[in-house]
């Protein structure tokens, strides 16, 4: 890797698309994904090694947005690996394993509630502490897992964002699978010229539908919140029945200490930005 490391994350995300559309067998593309990301890592990281970053919002950028990226789809298709290889085959149990999975995945925020919610709500006032590389470790400070990672190559924080990024990957799989045994899944398709496509989770999408239906913004709260999802799907390209969308509830009400996450998360970036951050 040269010096100029955006057309390598370019001509690396150009690649891996290719290789996901090249087979519709699932562990076919999984394992010939993680080898290619295997590979990219090891270059990589041999260029870490050497490389001095000229500023140190250019190594953030690197370590926050970049390294995660390419690490989040290594995490999302060993999960997706695994789950296909230790699968219950009855459908009851199937089912069984995928809410335990997106259980895991709700913990994984719960437990990590405080980089969890700086990340989601896009702020920087602490990004120079957690994605600039430092040459020594502080052992009171950093986690026990941090005592042996190479500290040239890695930061305290780049694979929790790829962890995260890797969850929201696998949490739209797995709502994927569980409409599937519903009878509920529809491939997103638009006859429309509508090229508007929500990027986030089906339970991120409850939220929002449940937060305007009970402040009874839409049609002065004369509306049922069926159409409402419906519409949202349309307009979304998101596929949203009434029993994915009862499914979401039941697991927002399960939250503890907040059930809006997406929600106070939306707050706090519109209010970092309404207050002049990141302009």
């Amino acid at each position: 890797m040269d010096s100029n490391y955006i057309n390598y994350f370019n001509e690396f995300e150009r690649e891996y698309e290719v290789l996901k559309n090249a087979s519709n067998d699932v562990l076919t593309v999984s394992l010939q994904i993680i080898k290619y990301i295997e590979k990219k890592l090891k270059e990589m990281f041999k260029w870490l090694k050497k490389h001095v970053f000229k500023t140190p919002q250019d190594e953030i950028y690197f370590f926050k947005e970049l390294k995660p990226r390419m690490v989040s789809k290594l995490l999302y298709y060993k999960e997706l690996l695994k789950l296909e290889t230790s699968l219950p085959p009855s459908k009851k149990n199937k089912r069984k394993h995928y809410e335990h999975l997106l259980t895991r995945i709700h913990q994984y925020g719960v437990n990590n509630r405080e980089f969890y919610e700086y990340y989601r709500s896009r702020t920087s006032v602490r990004d120079e502490d957690l994605f600039v590389r430092r040459s020594y470790k502080d052992i009171v400070r950093d986690d026990c897992y941090l005592i042996n990672y190479d500290s040239k190559l890695s930061t305290s924080h780049d694979f929790n964002v790829a962890t995260i990024i890797a969850n929201d990957m696998f949490t739209s799989h797995l709502e994927n699978k569980l409409d599937e045994l519903d009878g509920n899944f529809l491939p997103i398709h638009n006859p429309t010229s509508n090229k508007i496509i929500w990027t986030g989770t089906k339970i991120e999408m409850a939220e929002m539908i449940y937060g305007l239906y009970y402040k009874k913004m839409l049609n002065n709260g004369n509306i049922d919140i069926k159409e409402i999802a419906r519409v949202f799907s349309i307009a979304f390209n998101i596929d949203l029945d009434e029993k994915t969308l009862y499914r979401c509830l039941q697991d927002i009400k399960k939250r503890y200490p907040i059930n809006a996450i997406f929600l106070e998360n939306l707050s706090d970036v519109a209010n970092n930005k309404f207050r002049g951050e990141g302009f």
